[in-house]
C-alpha cells in the first residue's frame, strides 16, 4: 500500500509540475484583467465627472437682486410689530427710508429687543440692515430706538451669456 500511495503522490505531483507553466499564464492573465479593468473604472468615473463638470463659460451668471422697501411696506410691517408688542412705537419717518422702532420706559426693554426679532419672520424675503441704535438718553425721550432698513432680496441666474 506504500508503494502505492507513493506512486500517486508522484503522480499527482507530476501533473502539478505539468500545470505550473498554465497556473502561471492564469494568474498572470487575472493580474493583468484586473489591471485593465482597475483603468477602465478610473478613466468611466473621470469621464463621468467631465461629462457632469460645467464650465465658466456653460454657467449661468448668479446675481443678488436687492430692492428697498416702500414707505408703505415700513408701515404695514411695524403695524405688525407694533400689534405684536404693545408698548413699543413703529414708525416710518417721512423721507428717511427706514422703520423706527422705540420705546419710553425702560421697563419695556425686552420687549423691544424682542420686536426687533420679530421684523425677520414678520417679513419674507427681507433682509434688515440697523442704520442706528441709541440707548439711553435717545431723542424725544425714548429710552431705546433703532431705524432698521430693510431690503427684498433674491437670487436670479442669467442663462443668456451671449454678451
Amino acid at each position: 500500500m506504500a508503494g502505492t500511495f507513493q506512486d500517486q503522490l508522484t503522480t499527482a505531483l507530476n501533473v502539478l509540475g505539468r500545470l505550473r507553466p498554465l497556473a502561471i499564464v492564469l494568474v498572470g492573465t487575472a493580474v493583468v484583467g484586473a489591471m485593465f479593468a482597475g483603468t477602465a473604472v478610473r478613466d468611466a468615473v473621470a469621464a463621468f465627472a467631465k461629462a457632469k463638470a460645467v464650465t465658466a463659460e456653460e454657467a449661468a451668471e448668479v446675481k443678488l437682486a436687492r430692492s428697498e422697501l416702500t414707505p408703505e411696506d415700513y408701515t404695514r410691517i411695524g403695524g405688525i410689530v407694533a400689534g405684536l408688542y404693545p408698548g413699543i412705537r413703529a414708525e416710518a419717518p417721512e423721507g428717511a427710508g427706514v422703520l423706527r422702532i422705540s420705546i419710553d420706559n425702560i421697563a419695556l426693554y425686552d420687549v423691544w429687543v424682542r420686536a426687533l426679532m420679530a421684523l425677520q419672520p414678520n417679513a419674507k424675503n427681507v433682509g434688515w440692515e440697523a442704520k442706528s441704535i441709541c440707548l439711553q438718553e435717545c431723542a424725544k425721550g425714548e429710552v431705546a430706538t433703532a431705524d432698521v432698513k430693510g431690503y427684498v432680496q433674491s437670487v436670479e441666474f442669467d442663462n443668456d451669456r451671449s454678451e
